[in-house]
C-alpha cells in the first residue's frame, strides 16, 4: 500500500510538473480557442462524378463579405450593438392616468380594437345595451354584483383615436343605481363614475383581455368611422405663416401630455407656467442617444458626459425670460400680449426655445418660438413640433 501511494504521488508531481506543456499554452490541450473562428477557412465544393449532374444548389445561410483587410489574432474587438428602436419592448396596451382619471391605451387602430371590446363584453358575460360605432359608444345592460344586491350597475365605454397615429383610447363610466329603478328609465352619465373601484376593475379586465387578444387580424369596416374620423393632435403648416401643432384635447389633459413631452426626448423642460401657458425648454438631439445607452442593458456602455447645456438653462429663472422677450416685434400670432412681466430688459442670449400654448376656435394650438419671442425658420420650427408630437401621450 505505501510503495502503491508513494508511486501515485510521483505520478502527480511529474504531471504538476509538466502541465504548463500538457494543458496551457498554445499547445496545450485546454489552450484558449476563443479566437479559433478567425482562422476558419471556405472549403472547395464537392465534385460529382463524371456523367452525374450536379442539383441546382442555393446558398441557405449566405455569408457577408466583412472586408480584405486580415484580422490580427486576439485583437479584435466584438462590434457595438445597433441602439434600439424607440418604440421596441413597449406594450401594446396600456393604462394610462391623469389625476383621478384612468384609461386604456391600445396600439392599434379604433377599428381593430372595436370588435375585440365586443368580443371581451361577450366572453365576460356582459351584453350590451347600446352600441353606436360612429359616436365610439357602448353601453352595457344592467347587471347586479354579488357583493351589493341591493344595486344595479352599468357600463359606459368611450372609443376614440389615442393622440398617436394607429392608437386607440377606451375610457370607462360606472353607473350605480337601486335596484328598483326601472330598466327603462335612461341613464344620465356623470362626468365621474358612481364608484371609481368598480370602474377600475372594469378596465384592468379589459385591458388584460386586450393584451391577450395580440393578433389584430379582425377589423371592422364600420368602426372606421369612429370619432368621424377626427384627428386628436396634428401639425398645421398654413402657407405663409408659421407651423403649430393643434390639440383637440380639454386645457388640463393638453397640459400634462405637452409637459410629459417637453420632458421627454432630446427635450428637457427648465420653467413652466402654466397659468400664461408658456414653457422654457432646451433641444438636444445627443440626450437622446443618451437615454438609448442607459437603457441598453448588459450592452450599455453610457455617457458620462455632461449636459451642458441644461445646466446652463437651469440657471435662467422665468422673471428673466419674460423680460427677455421682444415686445416690438410684428410676428403673428401676439403670443405675449396683455402678459405681466414681458418685456423692458436688454436683449440677453439665452439658449433654448419658449413653448407657447393657447386655446383657439375649440382647440389647443401649441407653438414655439426663440426666447426673444421671435419666429424660427419655418423648417426649424417643423422639425421641433415633430419632436414634440412624437413625444405626446
Amino acid at each position: 500500500m505505501t510503495k502503491l501511494t508513494t508511486g501515485v504521488a510521483l505520478l502527480g508531481a511529474s504531471i504538476a510538473l509538466s502541465g504548463c506543456g500538457i494543458f496551457g499554452g498554445e499547445d496545450g490541450y485546454f489552450r484558449d480557442r476563443s479566437d479559433d473562428y478567425q482562422l476558419a477557412d471556405s472549403l472547395p465544393p464537392l465534385r460529382m462524378p463524371e456523367g452525374v449532374k450536379a442539383p441546382l444548389q442555393e446558398e441557405l445561410y449566405e455569408v457577408p463579405q466583412t472586408g480584405t483587410a486580415d484580422l490580427e489574432r486576439g485583437k479584435f474587438e466584438v462590434p457595438r450593438p445597433q441602439a434600439l428602436a424607440a418604440n421596441v419592448g413597449l406594450d401594446r396596451v396600456k393604462i394610462q392616468k391623469l389625476g383621478n382619471r384612468r384609461w386604456v391605451l391600445v396600439s392599434q387602430p379604433p377599428e381593430e380594437v372595436w370588435p375585440q371590446l365586443h368580443y371581451f363584453l361577450r366572453q365576460s358575460g356582459l351584453q350590451l345595451a347600446s352600441s353606436d360605432v360612429n359616436a365610439g359608444r357602448m353601453e352595457t345592460a344592467w347587471l347586479t354584483f354579488k357583493q351589493t344586491p341591493e344595486t344595479k350597475d352599468k357600463f359606459f365605454l368611450q372609443v376614440e383615436s389615442g393622440v398617436q397615429p394607429d392608437t386607440t383610447e377606451v375610457h370607462v363610466r360606472h353607473f350605480s343605481a337601486p335596484v328598483s329603478l326601472p330598466a327603462s328609465v335612461q341613464v344620465e352619465w356623470p362626468a365621474q363614475s358612481t364608484d371609481p373601484e368598480r370602474e377600475g376593475w372594469m378596465i384592468d379586465e379589459m385591458s388584460s383581455a386586450l393584451a391577450a387578444d395580440s393578433s389584430g387580424a379582425a377589423a371592422s369596416l364600420v368602426a372606421q368611422a369612429i370619432g368621424g374620423g377626427a384627428v386628436k393632435v396634428g401639425l398645421q403648416e398654413p402657407a405663409g405663416r408659421e407651423p403649430y401643432l393643434f390639440m383637440g384635447l380639454e386645457r388640463e389633459r393638453a397640459v400634462a401630455t405637452l409637459v410629459h413631452a417637453l420632458n421627454s426626448g432630446a427635450f428637457r423642460l427648465h420653467q413652466e407656467d402654466t397659468a400664461t401657458g408658456i414653457f422654457y425648454v432646451t433641444f438636444d438631439k445627443s440626450r437622446e442617444l443618451s437615454e438609448e445607452e442607459k437603457d441598453g442593458g448588459w450592452f450599455s456602455w453610457g455617457s458620462d458626459d455632461e449636459d451642458t447645456l441644461a445646466e446652463e438653462a437651469e440657471g435662467v429663472t422665468l422673471p428673466q425670460l419674460m423680460a427677455n422677450i421682444d415686445t416690438s416685434t410684428t410676428a403673428e400670432p401676439a403670443l405675449f400680449d396683455g402678459i405681466s412681466g414681458v418685456g423692458g430688459a436688454e436683449a440677453t442670449e439665452i439658449p433654448g426655445y419658449l413653448v407657447v400654448l393657447r386655446s383657439a376656435n375649440g382647440l389647443i394650438e401649441v407653438r414655439i418660438r426663440d426666447t426673444r419671442g421671435q419666429p424660427l425658420s419655418r423648417g426649424k420650427t417643423s422639425e421641433l413640433l415633430m419632436a414634440i408630437r412624437q413625444n405626446l401621450i
